[in-house]
């Protein structure tokens, strides 16, 4: 087997681990949308807290980004993975181009 056919079977398992990954995190998705609208879309009335519902609404918008941040990067990561390549190979399998030094004792 050559060095590239050996790296596909760890590059294809993570890959299939980072893909379940993010559709666990897709199943989070739902409710981070809908916290976020809950304080998004609040009315403002005279008794509101103010500071308090723009920082929810900030807090719940960041929230929501990483979170989708962190399914494109799974997603990404895991197709590169399944792809493969000499960049995967040289990953899991890294050439030295430097001689091995033995050390001799005396």
């Amino acid at each position: 087997m050559s060095k590239q056919e050996v790296a596909v079977i760890p590059s294809r398992a993570l890959a299939v681990l980072l893909t379940v990954w993010a559709l666990s995190e897709v199943s989070y998705l739902p409710g981070h949308i809908q916290s976020y609208l809950h304080y998004a879309y609040h009315e403002t009335t005279s008794s509101t807290n103010l500071p308090y519902l723009q920082y929810m609404q900030h807090s719940y918008r960041l929230a929501l980004c990483f979170h989708v941040a962190r399914i494109v990067g799974y997603s990404l990561l895991a197709r590169w993975l399944f792809k493969g390549g000499a960049e995967v190979s040289e990953l899991f399998l890294p050439t030295s181009n430097e001689p091995q030094a033995v050390a001799q004792e005396h």
